[in-house]
Formats: structure tokens, sequence, C-alpha cells
């Protein structure tokens, strides 16, 4: 829900909004991705010195400076409104305030337990996979679902601090598992090492651990079967004496296949 209700703005004081600059967040309010646009919104508008706005009660109309305020309040009601997806701007543009605005975005969606919301979000991370993601872009888009998660639904367990604890762990470990098996084949023996920890290391850890280690293949990657044979046994076919020419496994292919140990008897006799 939004702030709780504080004294009415002083209209005293306006905030003179009118030349800042237009407000921009990450992404557009859909509905569905609510728990983390408000808090976007609120570091833009607080940024600028208009977090009245959406905390306080408007002054009464007709007041000293009202006004003044009322210009600012509609300069920060545009902000909103720009942040919002055109397909649900009619549903709140109909507001006087910028507060009232405020108010009903958050009745209208932070108060929902939107089990469909939280379902795709644990759809989205049982599915997810490296695949042709480098591993920064892995990480992120799955540590982006877990934290929407977070936000999303109420902490379980609030009985103490050890069963709070207790589950913390769990959930890392069912995190841990995730990330890993969601990792391509190519960090298998990286996979190996981090489950053989006990206990076990929290996900942030294991992707340092991980990228570390996808660090040094780039600098150092492991050599191909080929590269080592060259390395150990050099040109190995080219073994037998002589001056290098025709010499080894291609010169003797290259010889006539005579039988008996010798040139054929025609080939003998028109040579004497």
């Amino acid at each position: 829900m939004s702030d709780t209700k504080d004294k009415k703005t002083n209209p005293e004081q306006p905030t003179k909004l009118k030349n800042c600059k237009n407000v921009t967040v990450a992404f557009k309010l859909n509905g569905k991705n609510y728990p983390l646009w408000p808090r976007l919104m609120k570091v833009k508008i607080g940024g600028r010195g208009a977090y009245s706005h959406i905390r306080k009660e408007p002054p009464e109309p007709g007041s000293k400076g009202y006004d003044d305020w009322e210009e600012d309040d509609l300069v920060v009601f545009s902000w909103i409104v720009d942040n919002i997806e055109n397909e649900i701007i009619a549903d709140f543009a109909h507001h006087q305030t910028t507060k009232a605005l405020w108010d009903s975005l958050a009745i209208t969606f932070e108060n929902k337990a939107d089990k469909y919301l939280i379902y795709d979000l644990e759809e989205k991370i049982i599915t997810i996979k490296q695949g042709s993601m480098d591993l920064e872009t892995y990480y992120r888009k799955i540590h982006g679902l877990w934290i929407n998660v977070d936000r999303c639904q109420k902490q379980p367990i609030t009985c103490c601090d050890k069963g709070v604890n207790q589950y913390r762990t769990h959930s890392n470990e069912k995190r841990l598992f995730k990330f890993l098996a969601g990792l391509n084949p190519e960090y298998d023996s990286i996979k190996r090492d981090i489950l053989k920890e006990e206990p076990y290391r929290s996900v942030e850890s294991a992707y340092g651990w991980v990228k570390t280690e996808a660090a040094r293949r780039q600098i150092m990657p492991p050599a191909s079967s080929s590269t080592t044979r060259e390395a150990i046994g050099g040109d190995a076919g080219n073994t037998s004496s002589g001056d290098g020419i025709g010499s080894g496994f291609v010169a003797q292919s290259q010889r006539p296949a005579y039988r008996n140990g010798g040139p054929p008897r025609s080939t003998v006799a028109a040579n004497r």
C-alpha cells in the first residue's frame, strides 16, 4: 500500500517544478509489474523534491498558495501518467490530484495477491535456461524473476528468527540448484565442485565463482586434442632418415608396391 497519511501539504512553500525535466523509469506500468514500478517512481519523484505530492494530503482549494501548488501537482501527475501504459491510463486519468492517482494505483494493483502473476513468474524460473545467453544475462534474468516473486508474495515464515533463517537457507538451496541446473554443460565441472561444498554457498557467491571460471577459460582456454598431440609428438610421421624429401609415412605411401622384395623381372631385364 501507499505510505501512511501525513500532514497536509503547505501550499505556501511551492517547489516550482515547471522547469524540471520529464521523468522516465525503466518500464511503464502495465498492471503486472507494479511491485517494482512504484519504487522506481518514488526515486524519480523524490529526487526532484516532489515526494510530498504522493505522501501528503493536498491543501484546501482556494487556500493561500494553492494555485502554485496545483501547478506543481499537475507536473507530478503528468510524470506518473507518462509512465503508465496507454491501455490502462483511461482508468486512472480522471483523478484530480497526484495523491489520489497514486493511492488508486496502489489499491488497484498492490493489494492483489495475484496468484496468476506469481504462477507466471515461477513458471519462467522453472523453464529458464542459459542457452544462447551469456552468463551475465542469464544470471540477471533469473535474479530479476526471484526479486519479483519476493515482492509479490508474503514471507511464509514469521514465527521466530530460527524459523526465518531455516526458511532462507532452504530457499537459497533451491535457488542455487535452479541456477546451476540452467547453466550450459561447459560449466559441469565447476557445478560439481560447488555442490560438493557443505554448507552450500549463496547463489550470489556461486555466480561469482562461475563468472571467475568463465573469465579464466577465456584467458587460458583448454587445449584441444589436436593441439595436444602436436605439442607432445610433433610431426611424428616424419621419422625416417634421409634428406627430408620423400621421407616419412607420406613418402612410403608413394613408393611402388613391389612383391618378393624387388621390382618385376621385366623391369630388371629392360634395365640391363
